[in-house]
């Protein structure tokens, strides 16, 4: 075979090793493709399944009622150092101020009790809504025992505060900072926040306890806007925000000291009227 013949074979040869190995290449990008695709699909579809769960789950809590386990959540201040219903305690001093009272309409029923602005403050960076339950805005300040914890509400013992509950608030804090169970959630404008803490009655230790520092006053000295704070049944939709002002009912303790009220009352002598 003559070299000529040879060097014409061999390059036969080559060009049918390229067009193979371009064929081979070809293959291979038509597999990737596909698999890209088929992989960019599956990824489309998990991620469309966790935003269903994520949303059947929010629909589910946003379908739960929850009732007030804690006292006076609209904030009712007792005099000028104390919480009506709130067993403060860790603290050597404790003012409370009501700076405002949010009700029905913005700024048309809403109630500046100091001119500090609180209440446009609030509806600014907060919610602007029509609210039906009015609550208030309480500034507190407070100088805390170094030696003890403080907490603003140490109500974990009273009531019904086990199994699957939320505690939560509107909190502003100006100076000093806080601490216990409750963390951010959600972060406003202006520095306000919703603070709060869940738990699930998903063992059995659930359902006999909560945590006893819900929210503690952690610095030495502090100034801060507060509202709402309270303790309710059920685990709260924190993920749209849908903290308000719960319904509190009527406890066996307050129908017992009522009836003893009542029982004590004089009856008033009635005239039979004559005929």
């Amino acid at each position: 075979m003559s070299t000529d013949n040879t060097t014409e074979l061999l390059t036969q040869v080559a060009v049918r090793a390229n067009a193979l190995c371009q064929s081979v290449e070809d293959h291979a990008g038509n597999i990737n493709a596909t698999v890209n695709a088929k992989k960019a699909e599956m990824d489309a579809a998990k991620q469309q399944a966790h935003q269903d769960i994520q949303n059947y789950i929010a629909g589910a809590r946003a379908e739960q009622s929850h009732t007030l386990l804690s006292r006076n959540q609209q904030m009712e201040p007792l005099g000028s150092g104390a919480i009506k219903g709130f067993n403060t305690i860790g603290l050597t001093s404790f003012e409370v101020t009501k700076e405002a009272t949010i009700y029905a309409n913005p700024g048309a029923n809403d109630t500046e009790h100091t001119d500090a602005g609180v209440a446009q403050n609030f509806r600014s960076n907060v919610y602007n809504g029509y609210v039906n339950g009015p609550f208030h805005i309480l500034r507190i300040k407070w100088t805390r025992d170094p030696e003890k914890a403080a907490r603003l509400d140490d109500n974990w013992s009273n009531g019904y505060h086990q199994g699957a509950l939320t505690t939560a608030c509107y909190l502003k804090v100006i100076s000093g900072s806080v601490g216990g169970e409750m963390q951010p959630v959600t972060q406003f404008g202006d520095g306000w926040q919703l603070l709060a803490c869940r738990q699930k009655a998903n063992h059995q230790g659930g359902a006999f306890r909560a945590p006893h520092a819900k929210l503690l006053l952690s610095s030495l000295t502090g100034e801060a806007l507060i509202c709402l704070f309270g303790t309710v049944s059920g685990y709260a939709n924190l993920e749209a925000n849908a903290w308000g002002r719960f319904a509190e009912f009527a406890r066996p303790s307050d129908i017992a000291n009522l009836t003893s009220r009542v029982s004590n009352l004089e009856t008033p002598n009635l005239e039979t009227p004559t005929a």
